[in-house]
Order: structure tokens, then C-alpha cells, then sequence
């Protein structure tokens, strides 16, 4: 009778016991990745006018900055005028001989042969003037991937990294008997947008006939923590 009174106060206990006792939780990461063609062709301008009169420095400037605002073929971003005085030094004294203006855009395409006619226009608009006073600066061209190419690869890369730690949570049940939810997903960007170094060259009066560089598949990877709870 003691026996089975034991043995009853001993299977009660194990009932009371807490349940994180036959629990027990997993967290491990896993990298997923995509690969990608960049599709956006990209570059800096800057068109420099130097003279002593503002008027002619803001005129000037103002010719290339219509161009460029009126252009439909490329797309333009952050545009910026400074306007600066310029010294040369001898002896220990400095001497005003005039300001600089700088007009600056970053411009993107899609279209190489619209990116390409937006800079052979510019240089055709420079060869008209001094290249002493007004000069354009014009960076390399690179590939880059574009904001909606690169929000819906991370997108796709989420829906795969829920997909397989649901099936991945299921057939661990066969494995160690224990039925396993997921109850958190941290995922983190490993990858930015691809672009190259940036190096400026001043171009001259001579037409381009491609400025497209050679393009290549990039990868876009994310880093997906796991937390599983497995009873």
C-alpha cells in the first residue's frame, strides 16, 4: 500500500513539474542569397565656371543646369550649386582673382544610349565655350541595382528564409520525436546596393560612343537568425 501511495505522490509531482523541464529551445543563423544583374547605369557630373563676375558664373551655370533639368531621357538626383571665391597666394599674401561656381548632379539610366547622348550633348555644350573658364567633370559610369531590384530581391530572400524554416521546424519532428515552432525570425542585410569606385575624369570635346561598362551578376545575401522551441 506505502508502494502505491509512493508511486501516485511520485507521478502528481511529475505533473506539477514546469514544462520548460521537457522543453528546450534552438537558435542557429543560415545565409540566403540571390544573384542579381545590376540594372541601373550611374554617374556624377559637375560643370565648374571660373571668372571674376558672378553674373557670368551664374549665367553660364544656368545654361547647363536648364539642360539637365529638362532632360527626360536620364533620371537626375541631388542637385547642388556652390558658389566660391577664389585666391592665389604669393609671398605670404593672398589675392582675389575671381569665384567658382559648381553645379553638380548624380545621374542614372536604365538606357545606355539615352545616358550616352545626355553626356555627348553636355560636351557639346562645353566645346562652345573657353575651357579655361567652364569644364565638366565626369565620373566613370558604373552599374548599379536599382531601389525596386534591390527591395524585391531582399523580399523574395525573407519569403525563402520563412519557407524553409517551416519545413525545416516539420521534419525535425520525425527526428527528434518532438513537435518544434518557430518563434522568432531575426533577419539582417549582409548586402548593399552595388556600385563601383567612383573616380572623376574631365572629358573633352570628344563624342563618346559608349560609356556602358561591362555588367556582371552581383549576389544579395541576408543573414536569418532562427529561434525554435522544440517540446
Amino acid at each position: 500500500m506505502k508502494l502505491k501511495v509512493k508511486t501516485l505522490a511520485l507521478f502528481l509531482l511529475a505533473l506539477l513539474l514546469p514544462m520548460s523541464l521537457f522543453s528546450y529551445e534552438i537558435s542557429f543563423s543560415k545565409k540566403f542569397s540571390k544573384s542579381v544583374t545590376p540594372d541601373l547605369l550611374s554617374t556624377y557630373i559637375s560643370i565648374s565656371v571660373e571668372d571674376k563676375s558672378e553674373k557670368f558664373i551664374n549665367k553660364h551655370i544656368e545654361i547647363f543646369n536648364k539642360y539637365i533639368k529638362n532632360n527626360d531621357d536620364v533620371n537626375k538626383y541631388d542637385g547642388s550649386f556652390t558658389l566660391s571665391p577664389k585666391y592665389k597666394y604669393f609671398k605670404n599674401t593672398q589675392e582675389f582673382i575671381g569665384y567658382v561656381g559648381n553645379l553638380r548632379y548624380i545621374i542614372k539610366s536604365k538606357n545606355a544610349s539615352s545616358l550616352n547622348k545626355f553626356i555627348n550633348d553636355l560636351i557639346e555644350m562645353e566645346s562652345k565655350y573657353n575651357r579655361q573658364n567652364i569644364k565638366i567633370n565626369i565620373s566613370n559610369v558604373s552599374w548599379t541595382t536599382s531601389t525596386k531590384l534591390y527591395d524585391n530581391s531582399l523580399d523574395a530572400l525573407r519569403i525563402n528564409a520563412m519557407t524553409w524554416i517551416e519545413k525545416y521546424s516539420a521534419s525535425l519532428k520525425n527526428i527528434l520525436l518532438k513537435d518544434c515552432e518557430v518563434k522568432s525570425i531575426d533577419i539582417d542585410k549582409t548586402s548593399k546596393k552595388f556600385t563601383k569606385n567612383i573616380n572623376m575624369e574631365t572629358y573633352s570635346s570628344k563624342r563618346v560612343s559608349n560609356i556602358a561598362p561591362d555588367n556582371s551578376t552581383k549576389e544579395i545575401k541576408i543573414d536569418a537568425v532562427f529561434l525554435l522551441e522544440c517540446k
